[in-house]
């Protein structure tokens, strides 16, 4: 009973190591949930509208946004199997895909 009281805890005995997460790969795992959820608003937003009989933003645009989620999703299973380099330059792959059509079709 003294062995267990006087023995010290190490860095063994807290469990297994786990995998270190990346702030980058996060932020992109953030940002494609944001685009695919864009893609779900754009797409209401235009079948409101052609319902109402207006125009709205256009299929075009809504195809493009569709593209970039699809996109992003297809980077981030990549930035999230992968490791290293790799997963860095998925994960800004994300961002620079939703980055450009945010720049294209909604600040330019």
């Amino acid at each position: 009973m003294t062995e267990t009281m006087t023995r010290s805890e190490s860095a063994d005995d807290l469990g297994p190591e786990r995998p270190r997460r990346s702030v980058l790969r996060g932020l992109s795992g953030a940002v494609t949930v944001c685009a695919v959820l864009l893609v779900l608003l754009v797409l209401a937003a235009q079948v409101y509208f052609q319902l109402r009989g207006y125009p709205g933003i256009g299929w075009g645009s809504v195809g493009v946004h569709a593209v970039a989620a699809l996109l992003a999703v297809m980077l981030q299973r990549v930035a999230d199997r992968r490791g290293g380099f790799t997963s860095a330059l998925a994960s800004l792959g994300v961002l620079a895909t939703v980055a450009a059509v945010l720049w294209i079709f909604w600040w330019a």
